[in-house]
């Protein structure tokens, strides 16, 4: 997979979200951190964006730490 946008439908279950966020280097820092969220009382697509805005956020960090 590559760092871009994709348009898709928002899963309904936690199963398909963690589908989602399968196949990268980082899947487990992404379950890890999505399932904070859910935990917290995010619902399911909420904890999804979410995941994907802190790992965005945390990249561009680490650019700017260079």
């Amino acid at each position: 997979k590559t760092r871009s946008t994709e348009t898709r439908p928002a899963p309904h279950t936690d199963a398909e979200a963690r589908d989602l966020l399968d196949g990268s280097l980082n899947t487990g820092s992404f379950v890890s951190e999505y399932e904070r969220l859910r935990d917290s009382g995010m619902n399911v697509e909420q904890a999804l964006i979410f995941t994907g805005r802190e790992f965005r956020l945390r990249q561009l960090a680490f650019r700017a730490a260079r």
